[in-house]
């Protein structure tokens, strides 16, 4: 696992927004793409990077999240999708290849790397979905950016 800091500009983001228990994650992405796509396209907006979920204020069984897409500053929301900010600043940052539940495993070795260097993993964090089902029908070919923001 090669774990990159980085730094960040703030990005807007325009998706579904819901608290998703882990077993309805799967679900849900689909669910939540398609309603963030649809958003964009009612207005004439292209996404600006692959799909990503925000995850704030997780627990043990719940996540709070957002996914959809990165979009241009002022993209609105509407009734169906809302507007986030992945915040600015420097980031620790990793690259899972592999399947979507294969995640835990960079999981736990990104908390462990974490512990390694006396840090305190934030309880906001994102995932970037560079390679997916969408344009790579080998899971092994996948590729997850995980996104700490340290800022």
């Amino acid at each position: 696992m090669d774990v990159v800091r980085g730094e960040r500009a703030a990005q807007e983001i325009v998706g579904l927004h819901e608290s998703v228990r882990m077993d309805e994650l799967r679900e849900f992405f689909p669910r939540a793409m398609a309603a963030a796509a649809e958003a964009l396209e009612a207005r004439g907006v292209d996404p600006g990077g692959p799909a990503v979920a925000l995850y704030e204020g997780m627990d043990a069984e719940t996540f709070d999240v957002t996914a959809g897409y990165p979009v241009p500053s002022g993209a609105a929301p509407s009734d169906d999708v809302v507007a986030a900010m992945l915040p600015a600043g420097a980031t620790v940052e990793v690259i899972h290849r592999g399947p979507y539940e294969s995640l835990r495993t960079t999981y736990e070795e990104l908390t462990a790397w974490f512990e390694e260097n006396g840090m305190t993993p934030p309880p906001v964090m994102w995932e970037e979905y560079l390679v997916g089902p969408e344009s790579e029908a080998d899971p092994g070919q996948w590729q997850t950016r995980i996104v700490y923001p340290m800022g």
